[in-house]
Protein backbone atom coordinates (compact mmCIF):
# COMPACT_ATOMS: atom_id res chain seq x y z
CA UNK A 1 0.00 0.00 0.00
CA UNK A 2 2.73 2.70 0.70
CA UNK A 3 4.11 2.06 -2.83
CA UNK A 4 1.03 2.81 -4.63
CA UNK A 5 0.23 5.72 -1.77
CA UNK A 6 3.64 7.14 -2.74
CA UNK A 7 2.91 7.28 -6.37
CA UNK A 8 -1.06 8.61 -6.03
CA UNK A 9 0.56 11.43 -3.44
CA UNK A 10 3.09 11.84 -6.54
CA UNK A 11 0.40 12.07 -9.14
CA UNK A 12 -1.42 14.69 -7.00
CA UNK A 13 2.00 17.11 -6.72
CA UNK A 14 2.44 16.59 -10.50
CA UNK A 15 -1.34 17.62 -11.08
CA UNK A 16 -1.44 20.63 -8.95
CA UNK A 17 1.82 21.53 -10.16
CA UNK A 18 0.62 21.62 -13.97
CA UNK A 19 -2.66 23.31 -12.10
CA UNK A 20 -1.18 26.36 -11.12
CA UNK A 21 1.22 26.49 -14.54
CA UNK A 22 -1.86 26.64 -16.38
CA UNK A 23 -3.71 29.46 -14.49
CA UNK A 24 -0.26 31.55 -14.24
CA UNK A 25 -1.03 34.71 -15.20
CA UNK A 26 -5.12 33.99 -15.59
CA UNK A 27 -5.83 34.43 -11.58
CA UNK A 28 -7.81 31.45 -12.38
CA UNK A 29 -6.24 29.72 -8.63
CA UNK A 30 -5.90 32.57 -6.31
CA UNK A 31 -5.81 30.54 -3.27
CA UNK A 32 -2.63 29.28 -4.14
CA UNK A 33 0.49 31.30 -5.77
CA UNK A 34 1.20 30.13 -9.27
CA UNK A 35 4.58 30.36 -8.00
CA UNK A 36 4.16 28.15 -5.31
CA UNK A 37 6.44 24.86 -6.20
CA UNK A 38 9.23 27.45 -7.24
CA UNK A 39 8.95 28.72 -3.20
CA UNK A 40 9.37 24.95 -2.31
CA UNK A 41 13.15 24.95 -3.84
CA UNK A 42 15.54 25.06 -1.24
CA UNK A 43 18.66 25.76 -3.42
CA UNK A 44 16.55 28.44 -5.34
CA UNK A 45 15.41 30.35 -2.27
CA UNK A 46 18.67 29.75 -0.57
CA UNK A 47 20.74 31.04 -3.37
CA UNK A 48 18.61 34.30 -3.87
CA UNK A 49 18.64 35.06 -1.10
CA UNK A 50 21.83 35.29 -0.09
CA UNK A 51 22.53 36.76 -3.40
CA UNK A 52 20.08 39.78 -2.44
CA UNK A 53 21.98 39.75 0.82
CA UNK A 54 18.49 39.56 2.43
CA UNK A 55 16.06 37.00 3.73
CA UNK A 56 13.12 36.60 0.80
CA UNK A 57 10.06 35.48 3.03
CA UNK A 58 8.44 34.47 -0.07
CA UNK A 59 10.74 31.63 0.06
CA UNK A 60 9.55 30.67 3.67
CA UNK A 61 8.01 27.38 2.41
CA UNK A 62 11.40 26.39 1.65
CA UNK A 63 12.50 26.51 4.88
CA UNK A 64 9.63 23.57 5.79
CA UNK A 65 11.10 21.32 3.31
CA UNK A 66 14.75 21.74 5.01
CA UNK A 67 12.86 21.06 8.52
CA UNK A 68 11.46 17.94 6.45
CA UNK A 69 14.40 16.39 5.94
CA UNK A 70 16.08 16.85 9.21
CA UNK A 71 12.35 15.17 10.99
CA UNK A 72 11.92 12.15 8.14
CA UNK A 73 14.65 12.29 5.80
CA UNK A 74 14.33 13.13 1.16
CA UNK A 75 10.60 12.30 1.87
CA UNK A 76 9.67 15.49 -0.09
CA UNK A 77 12.49 13.84 -2.54
CA UNK A 78 10.45 10.33 -2.92
CA UNK A 79 6.88 12.16 -2.34
CA UNK A 80 6.49 15.14 -3.26
CA UNK A 81 9.10 16.19 -6.10
CA UNK A 82 7.33 17.04 -9.08
CA UNK A 83 10.35 16.86 -10.86
CA UNK A 84 11.22 13.33 -9.32
CA UNK A 85 7.49 11.98 -10.68
CA UNK A 86 8.07 13.52 -14.11
CA UNK A 87 11.46 11.39 -14.07
CA UNK A 88 9.68 8.22 -12.93
CA UNK A 89 7.46 8.45 -15.09
CA UNK A 90 9.24 9.37 -18.03
CA UNK A 91 12.06 6.27 -17.59
CA UNK A 92 8.87 3.93 -17.12
CA UNK A 93 7.76 4.49 -20.14
CA UNK A 94 11.02 4.28 -22.01
CA UNK A 95 12.24 1.45 -20.55
CA UNK A 96 8.98 -0.22 -21.14
CA UNK A 97 9.05 1.04 -24.54
CA UNK A 98 12.31 1.13 -25.75
CA UNK A 99 14.40 -1.31 -23.88
CA UNK A 100 13.24 -4.17 -21.83
CA UNK A 101 13.49 -3.20 -17.91
CA UNK A 102 16.58 -4.40 -16.93
CA UNK A 103 17.26 -4.54 -12.79
CA UNK A 104 18.67 -1.83 -11.21
CA UNK A 105 22.54 -1.52 -11.38
CA UNK A 106 23.95 -1.11 -7.83
CA UNK A 107 26.89 0.74 -9.92
CA UNK A 108 26.55 4.57 -10.60
CA UNK A 109 27.25 5.32 -13.87
CA UNK A 110 28.88 9.05 -12.27
CA UNK A 111 30.44 9.33 -8.67
CA UNK A 112 27.57 10.18 -6.05
CA UNK A 113 29.28 12.91 -4.65
CA UNK A 114 29.16 14.79 -8.17
CA UNK A 115 25.94 17.02 -6.89
CA UNK A 116 28.04 17.86 -3.48
CA UNK A 117 30.59 19.37 -5.72
CA UNK A 118 27.76 20.97 -7.65
CA UNK A 119 26.16 22.51 -4.61
CA UNK A 120 29.92 23.96 -3.25
CA UNK A 121 30.65 25.58 -6.70
CA UNK A 122 26.90 27.00 -6.69
CA UNK A 123 26.77 28.22 -2.72
CA UNK A 124 30.68 29.76 -3.57
CA UNK A 125 29.32 31.72 -6.38
CA UNK A 126 26.03 33.19 -4.47
CA UNK A 127 28.61 34.14 -1.95
CA UNK A 128 29.98 36.28 -4.96
CA UNK A 129 26.45 37.64 -5.33
CA UNK A 130 25.93 35.41 -8.72
CA UNK A 131 23.13 33.22 -8.82
CA UNK A 132 24.09 30.36 -10.73
CA UNK A 133 21.25 27.90 -9.23
CA UNK A 134 19.07 28.09 -12.60
CA UNK A 135 21.40 25.74 -14.22
CA UNK A 136 20.71 23.26 -11.45
CA UNK A 137 17.81 23.83 -9.57
CA UNK A 138 15.37 20.93 -9.86
CA UNK A 139 12.14 23.09 -9.92
CA UNK A 140 13.13 26.13 -12.17
CA UNK A 141 14.10 23.38 -14.21
CA UNK A 142 10.88 21.77 -14.48
CA UNK A 143 8.94 24.78 -14.93
CA UNK A 144 11.42 25.91 -17.74
CA UNK A 145 10.53 22.54 -19.58
CA UNK A 146 6.57 23.78 -19.00
CA UNK A 147 7.20 26.60 -20.28
CA UNK A 148 9.84 26.46 -23.37
CA UNK A 149 8.88 23.17 -24.24
CA UNK A 150 5.47 20.92 -23.09
CA UNK A 151 3.10 24.04 -23.58
CA UNK A 152 4.33 25.06 -27.18
CA UNK A 153 3.59 21.18 -27.95
CA UNK A 154 0.49 21.30 -26.28
CA UNK A 155 -1.08 24.09 -28.24
CA UNK A 156 0.37 23.37 -31.43
CA UNK A 157 -1.35 19.41 -30.62
CA UNK A 158 -4.74 20.88 -29.98
CA UNK A 159 -4.81 23.11 -33.08
CA UNK A 160 -4.23 19.93 -34.45
CA UNK A 161 -6.33 18.27 -32.98
CA UNK A 162 -9.05 20.65 -33.95
CA UNK A 163 -8.36 21.19 -36.99
CA UNK A 164 -8.75 17.22 -37.58
CA UNK A 165 -11.46 16.67 -35.77
CA UNK A 166 -13.10 19.63 -37.73
CA UNK A 167 -15.74 17.40 -39.62
CA UNK A 168 -17.04 15.49 -36.84
CA UNK A 169 -17.11 18.37 -34.86
CA UNK A 170 -19.51 20.31 -37.83
CA UNK A 171 -21.78 16.90 -38.32
CA UNK A 172 -22.44 17.19 -34.34
CA UNK A 173 -23.51 20.73 -35.06
CA UNK A 174 -20.72 21.64 -33.09
CA UNK A 175 -18.99 24.19 -35.39
CA UNK A 176 -18.08 27.05 -32.20
CA UNK A 177 -15.34 24.81 -31.40
CA UNK A 178 -13.31 24.85 -34.69
CA UNK A 179 -13.46 28.60 -34.29
CA UNK A 180 -11.14 28.06 -31.58
CA UNK A 181 -7.44 28.55 -32.57
CA UNK A 182 -4.90 28.44 -29.58
CA UNK A 183 -2.21 31.08 -29.66
CA UNK A 184 0.78 29.00 -30.43
CA UNK A 185 3.79 30.17 -28.86
CA UNK A 186 7.54 29.37 -29.98
CA UNK A 187 10.70 30.21 -28.13
CA UNK A 188 13.79 30.24 -29.65
CA UNK A 189 16.19 28.84 -26.59
CA UNK A 190 13.54 25.65 -26.38
CA UNK A 191 16.29 23.36 -28.06
CA UNK A 192 18.33 24.00 -25.21
CA UNK A 193 16.13 23.43 -22.58
CA UNK A 194 14.44 20.22 -25.04
CA UNK A 195 17.98 18.77 -25.60
CA UNK A 196 18.84 18.87 -21.50
CA UNK A 197 15.57 17.40 -20.72
CA UNK A 198 16.10 14.32 -23.61
CA UNK A 199 19.31 13.51 -22.44
CA UNK A 200 18.37 13.20 -18.54
CA UNK A 201 15.17 10.91 -19.85
CA UNK A 202 18.01 9.07 -21.64
CA UNK A 203 20.18 8.27 -18.33
CA UNK A 204 16.60 7.77 -16.26
CA UNK A 205 16.56 4.82 -18.78
CA UNK A 206 19.73 3.76 -17.83
CA UNK A 207 19.48 4.08 -14.19
CA UNK A 208 16.67 4.94 -12.13
CA UNK A 209 16.72 8.73 -10.51
CA UNK A 210 20.29 8.70 -12.24
CA UNK A 211 19.75 12.92 -11.59
CA UNK A 212 18.68 12.78 -7.92
CA UNK A 213 21.25 10.22 -7.49
CA UNK A 214 23.98 12.32 -9.09
CA UNK A 215 23.46 14.96 -10.12
CA UNK A 216 20.71 17.28 -8.02
CA UNK A 217 22.69 20.00 -5.65
CA UNK A 218 18.91 20.47 -4.01
CA UNK A 219 18.97 16.91 -2.87
CA UNK A 220 22.72 17.20 -1.81
CA UNK A 221 21.46 19.73 0.71
CA UNK A 222 18.44 17.95 2.10
CA UNK A 223 21.31 14.66 2.17
CA UNK A 224 22.91 16.40 4.07
CA UNK A 225 20.35 17.41 6.42
CA UNK A 226 19.07 14.02 6.38
CA UNK A 227 21.94 12.09 7.75
CA UNK A 228 21.27 12.45 11.75
CA UNK A 229 17.16 12.07 10.51
CA UNK A 230 14.57 11.08 13.37
CA UNK A 231 12.58 9.23 10.96
CA UNK A 232 14.97 5.69 9.05
CA UNK A 233 14.78 3.04 7.36
CA UNK A 234 14.94 -0.28 9.99
CA UNK A 235 15.63 -3.60 9.26
CA UNK A 236 14.32 -6.31 11.32
CA UNK A 237 16.24 -9.79 12.56
CA UNK A 238 13.98 -11.84 10.62
CA UNK A 239 15.30 -10.41 7.43
CA UNK A 240 17.02 -13.17 5.05
CA UNK A 241 19.24 -11.30 3.08
CA UNK A 242 17.53 -12.35 -0.10
CA UNK A 243 18.15 -8.85 -2.08
CA UNK A 244 14.82 -8.27 -3.44
CA UNK A 245 14.99 -4.71 -1.82
CA UNK A 246 18.23 -4.29 -3.36
CA UNK A 247 17.09 -4.58 -6.60
CA UNK A 248 14.06 -2.88 -6.21
CA UNK A 249 15.80 0.35 -4.70
CA UNK A 250 14.91 3.24 -7.21
CA UNK A 251 18.64 4.69 -5.73
CA UNK A 252 20.70 1.60 -5.14
CA UNK A 253 21.99 1.87 -1.77
CA UNK A 254 21.43 -1.43 -0.73
CA UNK A 255 24.87 -3.19 -1.04
CA UNK A 256 23.75 -4.79 2.04
CA UNK A 257 20.07 -5.01 3.16
CA UNK A 258 20.72 -4.55 6.40
CA UNK A 259 22.89 -1.43 5.81
CA UNK A 260 21.20 1.92 4.25
CA UNK A 261 22.44 5.39 3.35
CA UNK A 262 20.51 7.70 5.12
CA UNK A 263 21.78 10.83 3.37
CA UNK A 264 20.71 9.14 -0.06
CA UNK A 265 17.55 7.28 1.10
CA UNK A 266 13.96 8.83 -0.53
CA UNK A 267 12.08 6.83 2.12
CA UNK A 268 10.00 5.44 -0.80
CA UNK A 269 9.03 2.66 0.86
CA UNK A 270 9.92 0.33 -2.19
CA UNK A 271 12.30 -1.82 -0.22
CA UNK A 272 9.61 -2.74 2.15
CA UNK A 273 6.99 -3.32 -0.35
CA UNK A 274 9.45 -5.83 -1.81
CA UNK A 275 10.09 -7.67 1.49
CA UNK A 276 8.40 -11.19 1.68
CA UNK A 277 9.45 -11.56 5.53
CA UNK A 278 8.05 -7.41 6.20
CA UNK A 279 11.47 -7.18 8.25
CA UNK A 280 12.13 -3.55 6.85
CA UNK A 281 9.98 -0.55 8.23
CA UNK A 282 10.53 3.28 8.27
CA UNK A 283 9.81 4.44 11.72
CA UNK A 284 10.78 7.03 14.35
CA UNK A 285 13.12 6.81 17.43
CA UNK A 286 14.45 3.82 16.27
CA UNK A 287 18.27 3.16 15.61
CA UNK A 288 18.89 2.08 12.42
CA UNK A 289 20.27 -1.50 12.02
CA UNK A 290 23.47 -0.52 10.33
CA UNK A 291 24.67 2.41 8.61
CA UNK A 292 26.80 2.26 5.43
CA UNK A 293 29.68 4.84 4.32
CA UNK A 294 28.60 8.06 2.80
CA UNK A 295 29.28 9.04 -0.60
CA UNK A 296 31.41 12.40 0.47
CA UNK A 297 33.98 13.71 -1.48
CA UNK A 298 37.48 14.13 -0.56
CA UNK A 299 38.37 17.77 1.11
CA UNK A 300 40.33 18.25 -1.92
CA UNK A 301 37.62 18.03 -4.39
CA UNK A 302 35.41 20.20 -2.75
CA UNK A 303 37.92 23.03 -2.77
CA UNK A 304 38.18 22.46 -6.36
CA UNK A 305 34.66 22.98 -6.78
CA UNK A 306 34.49 25.71 -4.63
CA UNK A 307 37.24 27.32 -7.04
CA UNK A 308 35.25 26.69 -9.73
CA UNK A 309 31.98 28.00 -8.72
CA UNK A 310 34.32 31.73 -7.66
CA UNK A 311 35.84 31.46 -11.21
CA UNK A 312 32.74 31.10 -12.95
CA UNK A 313 31.33 34.07 -10.53
CA UNK A 314 34.13 35.92 -11.83
CA UNK A 315 32.95 35.45 -15.19
CA UNK A 316 29.78 36.40 -15.13
CA UNK A 317 30.38 39.45 -13.74
CA UNK A 318 33.05 40.26 -16.09
CA UNK A 319 30.36 39.40 -18.88
CA UNK A 320 28.00 41.68 -17.50
CA UNK A 321 29.70 44.54 -17.88
CA UNK A 322 31.61 43.94 -21.15
CA UNK A 323 28.87 45.71 -23.25
CA UNK A 324 26.44 47.83 -20.88
CA UNK A 325 24.24 48.58 -24.14
CA UNK A 326 23.64 44.78 -24.95
CA UNK A 327 20.83 45.07 -21.78
CA UNK A 328 17.52 43.55 -23.01
CA UNK A 329 14.08 45.07 -23.01
CA UNK A 330 13.19 44.04 -19.43
CA UNK A 331 9.64 43.28 -18.20
CA UNK A 332 8.06 46.35 -16.48
CA UNK A 333 8.92 46.33 -12.88
CA UNK A 334 12.47 44.39 -13.29
CA UNK A 335 14.93 45.71 -10.87
CA UNK A 336 18.30 47.51 -11.80
CA UNK A 337 20.01 45.01 -14.12
CA UNK A 338 22.62 43.85 -11.54
CA UNK A 339 20.02 43.07 -8.80
CA UNK A 340 18.14 41.63 -11.41
CA UNK A 341 20.50 39.18 -12.72
CA UNK A 342 21.26 38.18 -8.99
CA UNK A 343 17.38 37.01 -8.41
CA UNK A 344 15.98 36.14 -11.68
CA UNK A 345 16.33 32.28 -11.60
CA UNK A 346 15.42 31.91 -15.01
CA UNK A 347 12.02 29.93 -14.28
CA UNK A 348 10.16 31.56 -17.40
CA UNK A 349 7.08 31.25 -15.45
CA UNK A 350 6.33 35.10 -16.41
CA UNK A 351 6.94 34.08 -20.41
CA UNK A 352 3.97 31.78 -19.69
CA UNK A 353 2.21 34.28 -18.08
CA UNK A 354 2.50 36.75 -20.46
CA UNK A 355 -0.45 36.98 -22.94
CA UNK A 356 1.13 38.29 -26.18
CA UNK A 357 4.05 35.68 -25.83
CA UNK A 358 6.25 38.67 -26.30
CA UNK A 359 8.83 37.70 -23.04
CA UNK A 360 10.90 35.61 -24.08
CA UNK A 361 14.06 33.68 -23.03
CA UNK A 362 17.77 35.27 -24.17
CA UNK A 363 20.43 33.78 -25.48
CA UNK A 364 23.98 34.03 -26.08
CA UNK A 365 23.81 37.07 -27.80
CA UNK A 366 22.82 39.39 -24.94
CA UNK A 367 26.02 37.75 -23.32
CA UNK A 368 26.53 34.63 -20.76
CA UNK A 369 25.02 36.68 -17.55
CA UNK A 370 21.81 37.16 -19.48
CA UNK A 371 21.52 33.12 -20.47
CA UNK A 372 17.29 32.30 -19.99
CA UNK A 373 16.43 35.56 -18.78
CA UNK A 374 13.24 37.21 -19.83
CA UNK A 375 12.93 40.37 -22.54
CA UNK A 376 10.60 41.70 -24.38
CA UNK A 377 10.30 40.73 -28.49
CA UNK A 378 8.20 42.84 -29.84
CA UNK A 379 7.97 41.15 -33.05
CA UNK A 380 6.52 37.98 -31.02
CA UNK A 381 4.37 40.24 -28.97
CA UNK A 382 3.64 43.91 -27.27
CA UNK A 383 3.52 44.89 -23.44
CA UNK A 384 0.09 45.17 -23.02
CA UNK A 385 -0.83 48.15 -21.08
CA UNK A 386 -3.58 46.40 -18.87
CA UNK A 387 -1.23 43.44 -17.38
CA UNK A 388 0.67 42.82 -14.71
CA UNK A 389 1.18 39.38 -14.82
CA UNK A 390 4.88 38.92 -15.31
CA UNK A 391 5.01 40.54 -11.82
CA UNK A 392 2.38 38.37 -10.46
CA UNK A 393 4.21 35.03 -10.79
CA UNK A 394 7.69 36.16 -9.74
CA UNK A 395 9.18 33.72 -7.59
CA UNK A 396 11.86 36.48 -6.14
CA UNK A 397 10.35 39.40 -7.11
CA UNK A 398 13.16 39.91 -9.76
CA UNK A 399 10.20 41.41 -11.43
CA UNK A 400 8.08 43.86 -9.00
CA UNK A 401 4.15 43.52 -8.87
CA UNK A 402 3.02 46.73 -9.62
CA UNK A 403 -0.68 48.21 -9.90
CA UNK A 404 -1.62 48.84 -13.57
CA UNK A 405 -1.92 52.56 -12.34
CA UNK A 406 1.90 52.38 -11.42
CA UNK A 407 2.78 50.08 -14.13
CA UNK A 408 1.53 52.95 -16.56
CA UNK A 409 4.85 55.07 -15.22
CA UNK A 410 7.71 52.23 -15.45
CA UNK A 411 8.85 52.81 -18.93
CA UNK A 412 10.93 50.00 -20.26
CA UNK A 413 12.51 51.40 -23.59
CA UNK A 414 12.28 54.01 -26.07
CA UNK A 415 11.63 53.55 -29.67
CA UNK A 416 13.87 54.47 -32.42
CA UNK A 417 13.12 54.86 -36.08
CA UNK A 418 15.35 54.03 -38.47
CA UNK A 419 15.12 56.33 -41.44
CA UNK A 420 17.03 53.99 -44.08
CA UNK A 421 14.23 51.46 -43.73
CA UNK A 422 11.35 53.41 -42.96
CA UNK A 423 8.90 53.58 -45.81
CA UNK A 424 8.14 57.36 -45.41
CA UNK A 425 11.60 58.28 -44.16
CA UNK A 426 13.07 56.19 -47.27
CA UNK A 427 11.15 55.50 -50.10
CA UNK A 428 9.01 58.60 -49.87
CA UNK A 429 5.55 56.62 -48.91
CA UNK A 430 2.72 57.29 -46.91
CA UNK A 431 2.79 54.87 -44.03
CA UNK A 432 1.67 55.36 -40.75
CA UNK A 433 0.90 52.15 -39.50
CA UNK A 434 3.34 52.41 -35.97
CA UNK A 435 1.16 56.09 -35.41
CA UNK A 436 -1.78 54.01 -35.80
CA UNK A 437 -0.99 51.27 -33.30
CA UNK A 438 0.95 53.46 -30.82
CA UNK A 439 -1.26 53.36 -27.14
CA UNK A 440 0.55 55.48 -25.81
CA UNK A 441 0.13 58.54 -28.85
CA UNK A 442 4.06 58.98 -28.63
CA UNK A 443 4.33 59.29 -32.74
CA UNK A 444 3.31 62.20 -34.20
CA UNK A 445 2.98 62.78 -38.07
CA UNK A 446 5.06 65.45 -39.18
CA UNK A 447 5.89 67.26 -42.44
CA UNK A 448 9.65 67.22 -43.31
CA UNK A 449 11.13 69.07 -46.21
CA UNK A 450 11.89 67.10 -49.30
CA UNK A 451 9.00 64.67 -48.12
CA UNK A 452 6.08 64.55 -50.32
CA UNK A 453 4.13 62.57 -47.26
CA UNK A 454 4.13 62.93 -43.77
CA UNK A 455 7.02 61.08 -41.42
CA UNK A 456 6.65 59.53 -38.28
CA UNK A 457 8.54 60.64 -35.26
CA UNK A 458 8.99 59.11 -32.08
CA UNK A 459 8.28 61.66 -29.02
CA UNK A 460 10.67 59.91 -25.85
CA UNK A 461 8.77 61.56 -23.01
CA UNK A 462 5.74 59.49 -23.84
CA UNK A 463 6.88 56.23 -25.64
CA UNK A 464 6.57 53.34 -22.55
CA UNK A 465 8.45 51.23 -25.15
CA UNK A 466 5.87 48.52 -25.20
CA UNK A 467 6.85 47.67 -28.94
CA UNK A 468 3.46 47.77 -30.49
CA UNK A 469 4.87 49.57 -33.24
CA UNK A 470 7.75 47.46 -33.85
CA UNK A 471 4.94 44.52 -33.95
CA UNK A 472 2.95 45.69 -36.76
CA UNK A 473 5.17 47.71 -39.07
CA UNK A 474 4.84 46.12 -41.95
CA UNK A 475 8.81 45.97 -43.07
CA UNK A 476 10.09 42.57 -42.83
CA UNK A 477 13.28 43.94 -40.96
CA UNK A 478 11.28 46.79 -38.73
CA UNK A 479 12.04 50.13 -39.10
CA UNK A 480 11.25 50.79 -36.00
CA UNK A 481 12.88 49.25 -33.19
CA UNK A 482 12.37 49.41 -29.35
CA UNK A 483 15.90 50.19 -27.59
CA UNK A 484 16.48 49.64 -23.73
CA UNK A 485 17.32 53.31 -23.07
CA UNK A 486 15.40 55.31 -21.01
CA UNK A 487 14.03 52.49 -19.10
CA UNK A 488 12.89 53.07 -15.42
CA UNK A 489 14.93 50.03 -13.43
CA UNK A 490 14.23 51.21 -9.56
CA UNK A 491 13.78 49.37 -6.17
CA UNK A 492 11.83 50.67 -3.64
CA UNK A 493 11.31 54.63 -4.98
CA UNK A 494 7.84 55.83 -7.03
CA UNK A 495 7.85 54.93 -10.79
CA UNK A 496 5.24 57.55 -10.97
CA UNK A 497 7.54 60.26 -9.18
CA UNK A 498 10.89 59.28 -10.65
CA UNK A 499 9.03 59.63 -14.11
CA UNK A 500 7.49 63.09 -13.53
CA UNK A 501 11.23 63.79 -12.29
CA UNK A 502 12.82 62.73 -15.71
CA UNK A 503 9.84 64.99 -17.67
CA UNK A 504 7.97 61.53 -18.88
CA UNK A 505 4.54 61.74 -20.00
CA UNK A 506 3.16 58.34 -19.15
CA UNK A 507 -0.02 58.36 -17.11
CA UNK A 508 -2.68 59.54 -19.05
CA UNK A 509 -2.82 57.72 -22.74
CA UNK A 510 -5.09 60.21 -25.07
CA UNK A 511 -7.78 59.47 -27.04
CA UNK A 512 -6.02 59.92 -29.99
CA UNK A 513 -2.58 61.04 -31.10
CA UNK A 514 -1.56 64.43 -32.20
CA UNK A 515 -1.00 65.24 -35.56
CA UNK A 516 1.47 68.17 -37.34
CA UNK A 517 0.87 67.49 -40.79
CA UNK A 518 -2.01 69.28 -42.54
CA UNK A 519 -5.38 67.87 -43.77
CA UNK A 520 -5.36 66.38 -46.97
CA UNK A 521 -8.75 65.42 -48.24
CA UNK A 522 -7.68 63.03 -51.14
CA UNK A 523 -5.13 61.46 -49.65
CA UNK A 524 -5.37 57.74 -48.80
CA UNK A 525 -5.79 56.56 -45.12
CA UNK A 526 -3.05 56.17 -42.83
CA UNK A 527 -1.09 52.91 -43.21
CA UNK A 528 -2.23 52.74 -46.77
CA UNK A 529 0.99 52.09 -48.53
CA UNK A 530 1.29 53.70 -52.19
Amino acid sequence: MRISARRITQAASLALFSLLFIAAGSGVISAIPADFFLRLDPLAGITASVCARELLLEHFPSLLVLISALLAGRLFCGWLCPMGAVLDASGTLLRHFVARRKKTSLKDALPRHTKYLLLAAVAAAAACSVNLAFWVAPLPLLTRLFTLVLHPLGLEGAHLIVNTASPLLQWLRLEDITYWQPETRLFQTAWLTGTFWLVLAMLEMVQPRFWCRCLCPAGALMALLSKKALRRRHVSSACTACGRCSQACPMGILHDPMQSVSSECLACGCCAQACRTHSVSFSFLKRQSAAAPEYDPSRRMLCRAIASGVALAGLHKADAHINPKLVPIRPPGSLPETAFLKLCLRCSECMKACPSGGLQPADLGFGFSSLLTPFLDPRKGACRPDCSACGAVCPTHAIQLLSLAEKRWAKIGTAVIDKKTCLAWAENRRCMVCNENCPWGAIDSIVQPGHSVPVPQVKPERCYGCGYCEKHCPKDITAIHVESFGALRLTVHSFEEAAKAKGFCLGEVPVASSTAAPAISDAPPPGFLE
